[in-house]
């Protein structure tokens, strides 16, 4: 039996639930594969930490009342509460980058003609030199160059 496959009948098998056949083959994985049994010896544990932790009891009246406020619908009530947080918190969101994309459109809208020229003619082919014949951008270049054909 492979780990992959003992790791998911460790839980089964430490309480009772396979068959005879997955069980004998369970106990021999555990009995070979030092990893899976370290991992058993722990799950054991701490299922006998849960089963033997201090039980409290609940204080007098506190399943009644509980009950009472489920069928009231006062349960329901507080639940909706972070449903509307939420869609506040996201309209609030969406305002602020409204209100950022507005003014900062009336702020620039004096500028922007201007620096879009400045930008586009930054951006022009003719900006650009040449490279010189003897670097190395102009022997590739060179060598790359679509001859005019006639």
């Amino acid at each position: 039996m492979k780990c992959s496959k003992a790791h998911k009948l460790i839980s089964p098998y430490s309480y009772g639930e396979l068959s005879e056949k997955e069980w004998k083959a369970v106990e021999n994985h555990l009995n070979v594969c030092h990893g899976c049994r370290t991992e058993f010896e722990e799950m054991r544990g701490l299922s006998y930490l849960l089963v033997n932790t201090e039980k409290f009891k609940a204080p007098y009246g506190f399943h009644t009342r509980v009950m009472a406020n489920i069928s009231s619908g006062k349960a329901r009530v507080g639940a909706k509460i972070p449903v509307i947080a939420g869609l506040a918190e996201g309209f609030a969101i969406i305002a602020v980058i409204v209100l950022g994309i507005f003014s900062g459109t009336q702020l620039t809208k004096g500028f922007m003609p201007d620096r879009t020229r400045e930008v586009t003619a930054s951006l022009s082919l003719d900006v650009f030199d040449s490279a010189p014949s003897d670097s190395l951008g102009g022997a590739y270049l060179a060598m790359t160059e679509v001859r005019d054909e006639k």
